[in-house]
Order: structure tokens, then C-alpha cells, then sequence
């Protein structure tokens, strides 16, 4: 072989390792960064993971606090009912109690007079008509 061409070999043989060596550098370097990456990577996917199942609770427990309210909300619709019902009643009672009134004051009257027609001579007239006056007061 020529000198010429084993210049020309011989340059390619010096550039060859130093390109080979450069290039695993490089490559090298790569990997690291695909490493951090990939790390990064699965640290995210495990904040996403422990994001959802919170996500999850957090809906578990808004559908239970929604059913609570639902139920609520149906005992105050029916105490409100309820609550109608009894200021019903009450009416009715203080008719009634305002009825019975009037007719014990009826009674009183027709026993009162029954009392007093019955025997005039036991009590004067003006005292049974002072007695009427002060009880319809």
C-alpha cells in the first residue's frame, strides 16, 4: 500500500474513535435524560392516580351528602305539612272551646233564671238582676 492511501486510512482511523467516542457521549447523556424523563413521568402518573382517587372520594361523599339533603328535605316538606295540619287543628279547637263557651254561658243564664223564677221570694229582683249584670260582664 501506498503512503497516500495510508494517510487517507489513517485519518479516517483517528476520526473513527474520536466519532465513536463523541457519539456515545452523546448517547449517554441521551439515556440520562430519557431516565429523568421517564421518573418524571411516573411521578406524575402516581399525583394522577392519587388526584383521581381523591377526585373519587370527594364525589363518593357529595353524592351521600346530596342523598342526605334529599332526604331532609323531604322531613321538612312533611313537617311543614305537618306543621299546617295541627295550625288547622288548633283553629278548630278554639271554635269549639269558644262554642263551648258561649253555651256554658247559655246554661248559667237558663239556670240562673231557672233559680230565680222558681223562687222569687228567696231573692229580690234587683239583687238577681245586679248577679245577671255582673256575669255578662
Amino acid at each position: 500500500m501506498p503512503i497516500t492511501n495510508i494517510k487517507k486510512y489513517y485519518f479516517l482511523l483517528f476520526f473513527f474513535p474520536v466519532f465513536f467516542l463523541s457519539t456515545s457521549c452523546v448517547c449517554t447523556t441521551h439515556i440520562k435524560d430519557l431516565t429523568t424523563k421517564n421518573e418524571e413521568i411516573k411521578t406524575i402518573k402516581l399525583d394522577l392516580q392519587n388526584k383521581e382517587k381523591m377526585i373519587t372520594d370527594l364525589l363518593d361523599r357529595l353524592s351521600t351528602k346530596d342523598q342526605e339533603i334529599g332526604k331532609l328535605t323531604d322531613e321538612l316538606l312533611t313537617s311543614q305539612e305537618t306543621i299546617e295540619e295541627l295550625k288547622s287543628d288548633i283553629e278548630k279547637l278554639r271554635e269549639v272551646d269558644v262554642q263551648m263557651e258561649e253555651k256554658k254561658t247559655e246554661v248559667d243564664n237558663r239556670i240562673e233564671e231557672a233559680i230565680t223564677t222558681s223562687s222569687p221570694e228567696a231573692t229580690p229582683q234587683t239583687d238577681s238582676k245586679s248577679t245577671k249584670g255582673q256575669k255578662t260582664e
